[in-house]
């Protein structure tokens, strides 16, 4: 069993009209549309970890069958959040895939590719690269989940994963929606654009 844990519970303060997650991408919300793309993959639960303004969030979307957490530490950084996501990880579950709300340009091929590489492999963490840049979602063993819990800050994982010197296993994708998230009203419009060219 493989897990994702969306974390969306930031605060958006880049934005000028927050929340960010409630955003449209096409018929569906920013949130919607990543948690989408993880029901169409080979992962078996999703949760989705939400924090400032999480009432509102929730009554205006349609997350299927995920897991709601609440993460009202939220104000404490990432890290609050990547604790709370790893708690709610069901016992059987044996990796995480550690996943940002705001990466509409994911696609379900990369996260097929993710999960298959650590079927083959173990982990205990595997990444997709693009052109040679390390991106997200990350998916970690469940061997990590301890080590996961100790992060502190807004750091999120990728000092955590210097830090402890594991290998990480690398998966080559052609998606550059591994590297882009929605940070900024900028990046909301780019993402517009790039979808509306896809089509």
């Amino acid at each position: 069993m493989i897990s994702a844990v969306v974390l969306a519970a930031g605060m958006s303060t880049r934005f000028r009209r927050p929340p960010k997650q409630l955003l449209k991408i096409g018929k569906r919300t920013l949130l919607e549309t990543v948690v989408g793309k993880f029901w169409e993959s080979m992962v078996d639960e999703v949760i989705v970890v939400l924090g400032y303004d999480s009432n509102h969030i929730q009554q205006n979307s349609s997350l299927g069958q995920a897991k709601v957490v609440i993460n009202t530490e939220y104000r404490r950084g990432m890290g609050t959040s990547i604790r709370k996501g790893i708690e709610a990880v069901a016992p059987g579950s044996g990796a995480a895939i550690l996943a940002l709300g705001d990466q509409p340009l994911l696609s379900v091929a990369s996260i097929d590719a993710i999960v298959q590489k650590y079927l083959e492999t173990g982990g205990p963490v595997v990444a997709p690269y693009f052109r040679g840049r390390r991106g997200n979602p990350v998916l970690f063993a469940r061997e990590s989940f301890p080590h996961l819990m100790r992060i502190q800050g807004d750091r999120g994982a990728k000092a955590f994963i210097t830090k402890q010197g594991w290998k990480v296993v690398k998966v080559p994708v052609r998606d550059s929606g591994v590297l882009f998230d929605v940070d900024s009203e900028a990046d909301y419009e780019e993402a517009l654009r790039r979808l509306r060219n896809s089509r």
